[in-house]
């Protein structure tokens, strides 16, 4: 099995050993019993059930329907790394602390739900650009955000993180990192490169546990002198392994 979550266009993975612990063993034979029946049957991508879930099961122009009922669908039909019930507060608990005009750059949109939750929470004065670079992915995202109601807040940008980040204009101030996780590192460092990120801007970065090796990326924001970090514990959405968040105040 591999999870495989981003937007550039090399492909990534993690092997399935390292969730072979006892914590995951659950979460990783459900999983790769749902990727060996999509692959036999021919299903659609993942983000696309999940999509025509949301479109039979939400309340449409409602963004806590379409969130708790993509929590649903993870929880009963298939697995998504996407923010979930659990990180979804403390997103929401950063991006409140924000003024009122903010951008917010996303990098991973896979089914929009935390575009929506990001969007929903900042209200009207705040826009989200989300770059993803499965197609699939954001076909589903831009569905699930027009359904509740967001379209005008959130636009997405379809294709590699590395070509599409130095093309980007004016300043962010929440940058969310949710896409391949080797990647975060090299573009937190792109974004700073064109200067993207306002001083006292914050970047999260989703799924730094040790399960998914983010030695790399913490050794950056944590050794730089240009960030205050905090690191939150919490566990892989919709399960009960251990992983983290790591959240950076920008201090340039």
């Amino acid at each position: 099995m591999t999870l495989r979550r981003g937007c550039e266009g090399e492909e990534s993975s993690m092997q399935l050993w390292r969730f072979l612990t006892p914590n995951a063993l659950g979460f990783t034979l459900k999983n790769a019993a749902h990727a060996l029946i999509d692959k036999i049957t021919g299903a659609p991508p993942r983000v696309t059930l999940a999509a025509e879930y949301v479109a039979r099961h939400a309340r449409a122009g409602d963004p806590e329907s379409l969130l708790r009922t993509l929590d649903r669908f993870a929880l009963e039909e298939r697995w998504l790394m996407s923010v979930g019930p659990e990180k979804g507060p403390l997103v929401s608990e950063l991006a409140e602390r924000l003024p009122n005009e903010v951008r917010v750059l996303e990098l991973g949109a896979y089914c929009g739900y935390s575009s929506i939750l990001i969007a929903h929470t900042l209200g009207q004065g705040a826009t989200v650009v989300s770059i993803e670079v499965d197609a699939a992915a954001v076909a589903s995202a831009r569905r699930n955000v027009a359904m509740a109601g967001l379209s005008r807040r959130v636009s997405f940008l379809h294709g590699p993180s590395s070509e599409l980040i130095p093309g980007l204009d004016g300043q962010f101030d929440l940058v969310f990192l949710d896409h391949w996780k080797d990647l975060y590192k090299k573009d937190l460092q792109l974004i700073e490169e064109h200067r993207l990120l306002k001083p006292g801007g914050i970047v999260v970065a989703d799924n730094v546990g040790a399960i998914f090796n983010p030695d790399e990326y913490l050794e950056y924001v944590r050794g730089c002198g240009r960030y205050q970090s905090e690191h939150r514990l919490a566990t892989i959405e919709y399960t009960s392994v251990p992983d983290a968040v790591e959240i950076s105040v920008y201090r340039p």
